[in-house]
């Protein structure tokens, strides 16, 4: 409970509260009552005094959230067996934890933050808002990309291409590049859409591009295969009827094979959805603390922000890392269940 004014500081309000209900005697105390707290303590106070100002002058109970080496603590991460030099919470600050338990003036609560927070160096404020909709604008342009190329280039080689050496040639091309590990797309998207066509580093319109070369090859394949299963009678049926092959093909082909196309391109999508290692050597490692505005703003990607959160020496971002992997997981199973439920839904009505 503290005393919220507007004559006073947040950080002032904060510390005044700690060293008089953790009745610090020197400095030293005094600094661990203060890492008890977050960093962003003072901001959530802020933020809280200038939301409510009818609380002026008024004691009231505000949450803050507490430090990580305190989170960690709580979930039994750190433990007294391990000696007070070797942990970052202090035998003291054990005590005051155990007051403010029984007291009831700490909790465990869900972390909404993770979900409506961008990236921070701090990770009580770390979230994944700016990787979610990073992914999404990279997503959304690799599918408007890959699917119209995809499903064009695989109508052509299936239905119109002439069967000789160069279309032979090229269905060759096509199939190894499937087979191309994901990181040599990276680096031809480092070579040539940045170094030859200046694209922006870093950039969801950079990053979509190359996710979008990478999962052509697949969408293509898949394309092929589904009209391939449409039966020539069909094909046969509207020429007979007087029909362009152009016409056949539109109105008759294509919407036969659609259940196919549809679901190895979202397939495809899901498996660009987790690529790392191309988006890597387009610069997406650098930390980037803004939630994305346009294509042309630097962005990071779900995969990539795990990645980069696994390598941070806290143990809390550790935990960020673990949570964004189910989120990241969550997404491909949905996509995956979609892919399927447009093919039953497709077939059935095809019937």
């Amino acid at each position: 409970d503290v005393v919220v004014t507007t004559q006073e500081s947040p950080r002032t309000i904060i510390k005044e509260y700690l060293y008089e209900h953790m009745q610090t005697e020197n400095r030293q105390q005094r600094k661990m009552a203060r890492n008890l707290l977050a960093e962003d303590a003072e901001w959530q106070l802020e933020k809280f005094i200038q939301e409510n100002p009818h609380y002026e002058n008024s004691q009231v109970r505000v949450w803050l959230p507490a430090s990580d080496g305190i989170d960690q603590y709580l979930k039994g991460k750190i433990t007294k067996e391990t000696p007070e030099e070797r942990r970052i919470v202090k035998d003291l600050q054990m005590e005051w934890i155990r007051d403010l338990k029984l007291t009831e003036q700490i909790q465990i609560r869900f972390n909404t933050d993770f979900f409506t927070n961008a990236d921070s160096r701090d990770p009580t404020q770390a979230g994944i808002l700016g990787a979610l909709i990073g992914s999404l604008m990279t997503l959304v342009i690799c599918l408007l990309l890959s699917m119209f190329f995809g499903i064009l280039g695989a109508v052509y080689l299936e239905e119109f291409a002439p069967k000789n050496k160069w279309t032979t040639r090229l269905e060759a091309i096509i199939n190894n590049l499937a087979a191309v590990p994901s990181i040599v797309f990276g680096l031809l998207g480092l070579a040539v859409l940045l170094n030859v066509f200046g694209m922006p580093r870093s950039a969801a319109v950079t990053g979509g591009v190359v996710l979008a070369m990478m999962s052509l090859p697949t969408i293509i394949i898949a394309s092929r295969n589904a009209l391939k299963g449409v039966p020539d009678s069909l094909r046969q049926a509207g020429l007979g009827l007087g029909a362009t092959r152009t016409q056949v093909v539109l109105h008759h082909v294509l919407p036969s094979a659609a259940p196919t196309i549809i679901t190895g391109s979202i397939i495809a999508m899901a498996q660009a959805l987790g690529e790392t290692a191309p988006l890597m050597m387009i610069g997406m490692v650098a930390f980037v603390a803004d939630v994305p505005n346009s294509i042309n703003s630097p962005v990071s990607t779900l995969p990539v922000q795990i990645f980069l959160w696994s390598d941070l020496p806290e143990a809390a971002f550790v935990e960020k890392a673990s949570a964004a992997i189910l989120v990241l997981l969550g997404i491909v199973f949905t996509m995956i269940a979609m892919a399927g439920y447009v093919r039953n839904k497709f077939e059935s009505q095809n019937k």
